[in-house]
């Protein structure tokens, strides 16, 4: 289980995303539908992602922020910030190569940006599903070291969704 969570807020189209403590998958899907939602947005203008007070990062949750990156590059032409002080999720953010589509400063932010936590709502086996494939697939877009490495999973992941579909199709879908 996740001890932590996600924060965000927004003003005048700058988005902040606050990773506090430990924070796995199943934190993120109320993030993943949130970018849904910003990359429809027009009035986008940057974007922060701070990790100072996260403690633990998995996967799942670095294919968000890395499709995060993306989008704001490919849609809005704007390279995001992350800010990070821990250098052990600095490393493994430069790893998963999200240094391509953010800028990762070392700095500490202002304590007093006021954010709000995401609630995880309707948070189903195929919507879990569904966003941990989909940001493992963003990973690999990133380098050939993250094809490599998740290539398995995301093959078993596919399986497991066509498996889903085949048997229940009036379940979610993506």
């Amino acid at each position: 289980m996740s001890t932590g969570h996600v924060e965000y807020a927004s003003l005048n189209g700058t988005h902040i995303f606050k990773i506090i403590g430990e924070v796995r998958a199943q934190s993120c899907i109320s993030l993943d539908k949130l970018l849904a939602r910003i990359e429809q947005q027009e009035n986008v203008v940057g974007a922060i992602v701070d990790l100072t007070e996260t403690t633990f990062i998995d996967s799942t949750v670095l294919g968000i922020l890395a499709k995060l990156g993306l989008k704001l590059k490919q849609v809005h032409h704007i390279q995001a910030v992350m800010l990070s002080t821990n250098p052990d999720i600095t490393t493994l953010a430069n790893s998963m190569g999200l240094g391509q589509v953010f800028v990762i400063l070392n700095y500490c932010g202002d304590p007093q940006v006021c954010t709000k936590a995401l609630l995880d709502e309707n948070i189903t086996h195929n919507s879990m599903l569904c966003t941990v494939l989909d940001a493992h697939k963003t990973l690999m877009k990133l380098n050939e070291n993250n094809q490599n490495m998740f290539e398995p999973l995301v093959k078993q992941l596919e399986k497991q969704q066509d498996t889903m579909k085949c048997t229940a199709p009036n379940q979610e879908s993506v």
